[in-house]
Order: structure tokens, then sequence, then C-alpha cells
């Protein structure tokens, strides 16, 4: 028997159901492989936990982590909080950067600047590995990414990095013609079928449950080509 993938996408900064959802699914990396579709950060209060138990499933537990756009927005702020700090705040950064500081720090006045520099003064090991997280994983017959493929290309790995991270219109559309399934995140189930449950597809498998919007964190498992879904609700930690 092969090992069970797991996948979970859109974390959010929701860092207790993401440790409620390892326990319900009796996660264990000896037997599991978990995959990771990005959207750690943002909107959530738990960010920067969230950040450091990923990196320590990568690193301890081989894990597969993948960046997500918000990841990137984080990154891009973080590089030149001048230029990117009204959209970052518009997209529920503030909440990672108060993960990140004290309230002392987080003062209205405070710089953007003198915030980025304090974040990366003393995160720089983790903000690195952040930054070099792949945009996609590819099993046989699953393909793991955290928005979609371009399937208009020959080659979906020719795929540009800004598809990657934020494709919608021109892959959820679009049918595939490619032999595997992509499992993705990024759009919220609940506005593909109404459901924040697991969205199932034409080859297409939607995991975002929305946790950060108040609906709930999903899991999907796939044991031996069998589909298992578990999910925890927002701040329900069941």
């Amino acid at each position: 028997m092969g090992k069970r993938l797991l996948a979970v996408s859109d974390i959010h900064g929701c860092f207790d159901e993401f440790e409620a959802l390892l326990e319900l699914s009796n996660y264990d990396p000896s037997k599991d492989r978990l995959i990771l579709l990005g959207d750690y950060v943002d909107r959530g209060p738990k960010s920067k936990e969230v950040l450091y138990k990923i990196k320590s499933l990568v690193e301890k537990e081989h894990a597969v982590a993948l960046k997500g756009n918000h990841d990137q927005m984080f990154c891009d702020w973080l590089n030149d909080s001048e230029l990117y700090h009204d959209i970052y705040m518009q997209n529920g950064g503030k909440e990672t950067i108060r993960s990140f500081l004290s309230g002392e720090e987080m003062e209205p006045e405070a710089a953007p600047e003198r915030l980025a520099a304090n974040i990366l003064a003393n995160h720089a090991e983790m903000i690195g590995f952040l930054q070099g997280l792949p945009y996609y994983h590819e099993e046989e017959e699953y393909i793991f990414v955290h928005a979609g493929i371009n399937p208009l290309l020959d080659d979906w790995k020719e795929t540009g990095a800004r598809d990657f991270l934020w494709i919608r219109e021109g892959f959820l559309d679009q049918k595939l013609s490619i032999p595997q399934t992509v499992i993705h995140g990024h759009t919220p189930a609940v506005l593909l079928h109404g459901s924040s449950d697991v969205y199932f597809g034409d080859h297409k498998i939607c995991v975002d449950g929305a946790c950060a919007y108040g609906y709930q964190l999903n899991m999907l498992e796939i044991n031996n080509e069998a589909f298992h879904v578990y999910h925890v609700g927002k701040n329900s930690g069941a």
C-alpha cells in the first residue's frame, strides 16, 4: 500500500484549525505525504505560527509546501514595503504583520519600511524559506498547484508564475487535455458549487474551504485512488 496523499490549501493564518485538521486525519509522516498548496498567510490571526509549522513539516517530515499568491504578496511587501503597502493591507496583510510584531511595534505611525525591516531582521531564514517555495508538485496521476495551470500550453509546466499563483478564468472554465487531475486552491469552493466542501470537477479538484472567511479548512485524502475529505470548521477545532 502506498502512502496517503493529504492536500491542504489556503490556511491563511488559521493555525489552530490546521493543527486540529492534522489530528483529525491521524496524520503520520511515516505513512503519509502532506502536500500544502499555498496561502499560509494573511487574514487569519496566526500567520507566523503557520509558517513556522510548515517549515518544520517540510524540513523534518518531508512534507511538500507550494507557494500561493498571498505568500508572494508578503514577500513582495517585505522586499519593497513602500510600493506594495497599500495593496497588501487591502488583502489581509495587517494580520500577518501583527502576528510577527508586538503591539508597540505595530503603532499606527510606524513606517512600513521599519515594520518590514524588523521582520526581515528577526525571521530571515523563514522568509528565505517562503521565497524559495516551488509553484507545483507532480505525482503520477495528480498535479498539485495553488491556483491552476494554463491549459492552452502544450506543456503545462511552462505556465507562468503569475498563473500558477493567480489564475481563475482561463483555467476553471477550460477543459483540460492532460491525463492528470489538477488539485488546487485559491478559489473558494463555495464560489464553485455553493458549498465550502471540497469541489470535485472534471479533472479539477478545489480544496479551498475559505476558512479565513469563516467557513472551514479542508483536507483531501487520496488513498489508492480513493478520495476522502476531512474538514474543521473555523474556530471550532472539530
